[in-house]
Formats: C-alpha cells, sequence, structure tokens
C-alpha cells in the first residue's frame, strides 16, 4: 500500500484533485460565470440553429393567422412581384435576339455592303400554306414594301408580298407564284428559280430554261443574277443537286436546294434598298407554252 502512494499514478491522481477542487472554489466566488461561460461555449451552435427553426415555424404560424385582406394584398403583391420578374425576362430574351440580329446583319453587311437591311422576326405561319409563307414583326412603319427580297445568312428566303404598318406577309421561294432571276456564275449560265407543289414539300425549287446542253452539275452554286431589279445580284439561293429533263423534253432543268431551312426559319432580313433597286431592264422571262409551264403562259397572256 505505501508502493502505491509513491507511484506516477497516485501523483496524477493527486494533481487533478487539486485541480478540481481550485475549480470548484473558484466558481463559487466568481459565481459560477466560468463554468457557464464553458458551458454555453458548447451549446451556443445548438442554440442558433434551434432558434432559427423556432423562427421558421412561428412565420408559417403567424401566416395561418393572417386576415383574408392581409392574404389578399399579399398574393396581389407577389403576383406583381413574379410580373415584373417574368416582364425582365422577356426583355432579356429579346435583347438576347436583337443582339444576335445585329451579329448576323453585320456579317450580312460586310458581304452586301451596299445594301440597307431591316431586320425581323417570324411572328406567324399559315398552315393551310403548302408553300411555308410566313409573316413578320415590321411593316411599313420600318421602311418594308412590297417586293423587298427577304433574306438570312444563309441566303435567299423569299419576298414581301404585303406590307402593313406594324406586319408583313412573305412569300417564300417555294411559292409557285415566286420567281427569281438566277445565275449560275461558274459556268455563267442564267436561268429563272421557280417551285411547285411537288418540289416544294421536298424543300426544292427548280431553276428552268437551261439548254440542253448546259454544263451545270452537282454542286454547283446558285445566285441571283440581278435581271429585273427585284433582287440584288450576287444573293445565295441554293446548291445544285441533279440536272433533269424538262416535260416538254427540248430544255432541262437543275433541281436546287437552297442553304437555308425554309420551313423552320424564325429570323430573316429585310432589303430595303440596294443599287439599281427598281431600275427598268431586262424582265424576268415567263415560261414558253409547256406541260410544266401552262400557268406562266396564260399569266403572260
Amino acid at each position: 500500500m505505501k508502493d502505491f502512494f509513491k507511484t506516477s499514478s497516485f501523483k496524477v491522481l493527486m494533481i487533478a484533485v487539486v485541480v478540481l477542487l481550485g475549480l470548484i472554489i473558484y466558481t463559487a466566488t466568481a459565481g459560477g460565470s466560468v463554468l457557464a461561460n464553458m458551458l454555453g461555449f458548447v451549446s451556443s451552435p445548438m442554440q442558433s440553429i434551434s432558434t432559427k427553426a423556432a423562427g421558421s415555424v412561428k412565420n408559417f404560424i403567424d401566416l395561418d393567422g393572417l386576415s383574408k385582406d392581409e392574404l389578399k394584398q399579399m398574393i396581389s403583391e407577389l403576383e406583381t412581384e413574379n410580373a415584373e420578374l417574368l416582364q425582365q425576362l422577356v426583355d432579356y430574351y429579346d435583347l438576347q435576339q436583337e443582339n444576335e440580329q445585329l451579329k448576323v446583319q453585320l456579317d450580312i453587311s460586310k458581304d452586301l455592303p451596299d445594301q440597307e437591311m431591316e431586320a425581323a422576326s417570324v411572328i406567324g405561319r399559315d398552315p393551310s400554306d403548302v408553300f411555308y409563307g410566313f409573316s413578320i414583326d415590321k411593316g411599313t412603319l420600318s421602311g418594308i414594301a412590297v417586293g423587298d427580297p427577304v433574306i438570312t445568312q444563309r441566303g435567299l428566303v423569299g419576298i414581301v408580298t404585303q406590307a402593313y404598318a406594324t406586319t408583313s406577309k412573305v412569300s417564300c421561294i417555294l411559292s409557285e407564284e415566286v420567281k427569281v432571276g438566277a445565275i449560275s456564275k461558274k459556268h455563267s449560265e442564267s436561268g429563272v428559280v421557280t417551285s411547285n407543289i411537288q418540289s416544294a414539300a421536298s424543300g426544292l425549287v427548280r431553276m428552268n430554261y437551261l439548254s440542253g446542253d448546259t454544263e451545270l452539275e452537282k454542286g454547283d452554286i446558285i445566285t441571283t443574277s440581278g435581271s429585273g431589279s427585284i433582287y440584288p445580284e450576287g444573293l445565295i439561293i441554293g446548291e445544285v443537286q441533279s440536272i433533269e429533263k424538262s416535260e416538254n423534253d427540248i430544255s432541262q432543268y437543275a433541281v436546287v436546294k437552297p442553304y437555308e431551312d425554309l420551313k423552320n426559319v424564325t429570323d430573316v432580313f429585310v432589303i430595303t434598298n440596294f443599287p439599281g433597286k427598281g431600275d427598268e431592264g431586262t424582265e424576268i422571262p415567263l415560261a414558253s407554252p409547256g406541260p410544266e409551264n401552262s400557268e406562266d403562259a396564260e399569266a403572260k397572256k
């Protein structure tokens, strides 16, 4: 037993007892503040969490305590705030679309520096129009007139056929009523691009009046020729897919695929002015009588 009092374990025990007694005496004279502070240090985070939770519950309970008029006012304020946020979102998308249009317009202007253009968006399509015409959100107040060509960055889309103050109707080049003087710069061969219900259904147009020994071939790029002063020269139309014999078995025509997806175009540019617009010049020829162009012959009469 005497040996135990000499061991290191006994010494540690005695030190612990002395420290504990000192702590008790100090706590008694300090009013328990130290012990309370120590306990508070441990419990404070939990108290903060519980207080926040209690506040949330209190707010939920307070909502039930609101009167009918107070609830109506709260709903009205929330609806107003929601409407403002929605309008901000719409304005953001409008600005984003406008920026994209301006970027494209700048690119086009570099290639066609002498042309005046007005950006527009497609706002409607007539489901009964088998030639995929559409309406745009710009009209005469923006300088747009009947006969103005309509393009995208990828090429010619159509022509304005009706113009109102703030909207316009565009007939697509897939329409059998639209005729465009066209040329292959590679082979210096010209013709007239038109369409019919069969080719329009496939999203294709035809370049008519090619000679029987035409040199046009698949892959050739077709652009506007500028004849007739309706379309400026050099607008891309599309790419030759094949060369076919005309129904009259005299001439040939090229099947041309437009570069633009004409059935789903969403943003366009209207060419409101260009050098030579409206000048008297070479007319776009009407078709000579034949099975494939009897309607043109009737129009000429």
